[in-house]
């Protein structure tokens, strides 16, 4: 088994192919309540009003859907940092007309929705992690239920200022993507990055780091025995994982390596591609505008 792998890591942005760059960056600002901390050549970076990106988008307006089945993103989840600004957010999208899901997962309660060009979506905010339902780092039986809505609203005192956008503090909390193979995503995050598995049943597996709950999700509901996404379509072009130093970015590459993983050099980092063929941006620092504007140039292959 490989070294656990770093217990501070956090995850940098999330990178999407687009074809409507205006239309998916005024979502995510008028919606989520980023605030847009760079954009050029076809190129946008949204992130926290402290500038900490979370996600980008590349603009191919003739960008195809892939198929059906094959690998993707499921969603990502941005975290908030306090049950009072869930619920301030909920107030803010109440009025305008979206498809909300919901869920209290008893580790985190959670809201899920779709941007404009079908990306999931999901906002959340973590309940204390004494309460999470655990046992030697792994979930136990999934135990879901509907949100305490009018609860989650109380925690809002009167007069208060409401929603002002995504706070500092905001994350990406985890990253959920549809595999093909439960058993080499496995192997991949337990076995080679040294990630604890913290869940896997029901087709899903998960994994987090130092104690989180998950940083990954990943499920073969839809896409078991599917193909990889092809470059260039839209949806995820990228998930990212920011390491604490250079020193656990060296080890961890030495232990892809080791696994016979094609690691690419690129400006913004180290790239890999996790067995259901996805880019995954490893570095080891937290991401900037600037580093999230280089890493949506190719990494792998000249995309068209």
């Amino acid at each position: 088994m490989p070294s656990p792998i770093d217990p501070k890591l956090t995850l940098g942005e999330v990178a999407l192919t687009v074809r409507n760059l205006d239309t998916q960056m005024g979502f995510y600002q008028q919606v989520i309540g980023l605030t847009l901390l760079a954009r050029e050549d076809g190129k946008a970076v949204l992130g926290t009003q402290d500038g900490h990106p979370l996600v980008s988008l590349f603009h191919n307006p003739g960008a195809k859907p892939a198929p059906s089945n094959a690998t993707g993103l499921y969603h990502l989840a941005i975290a908030f940092p306090t049950r009072p600004d869930l619920a301030r957010w909920l107030k803010h999208v109440s009025p305008l007309g979206l498809r909300l899901g919901q869920s209290d997962h008893k580790t985190h309660e959670a809201f899920y929705l779709n941007d404009p060009e079908g990306n999931g979506i999901e906002i959340y905010q973590d309940w204390p992690a004494e309460q999470w339902p655990m046992k030697d780092g792994m979930m136990t039986a999934p135990d879901t239920t509907a949100i305490d809505i009018p609860g989650l609203l109380r925690t809002l005192a009167p007069g208060d200022a409401g929603w002002k956008g995504a706070p500092t503090g905001t994350r990406m909390g985890h990253v959920h993507l549809k595999m093909n193979d439960g058993a080499r995503t496995r192997q991949f995050f337990e076995g080679v990055l040294g990630f604890f598995i913290t869940a896997d049943l029901m087709g899903a597996v998960f994994a987090g780091a130092g104690g989180y709950h998950h940083h990954i999700g990943t499920n073969a509901w839809h896409s078991k025995g599917g193909p990889a996404q092809p470059e260039g379509t839209l949806g995820l072009r990228h998930y990212t994982i920011e390491l604490s130093s250079t020193q656990e970015l060296e080890r961890v590459t030495q232990q892809l390596q080791d696994a016979g993983v094609k690691v690419v050099k690129h400006e913004a980092g180290l790239f890999v591609k996790d067995p259901a063929g996805l880019p995954l941006l490893i570095r080891p620092q937290p991401s900037t505008a600037e580093s999230a504007l280089s890493a949506l140039n190719p990494a792998f292959s000249p995309v068209h």
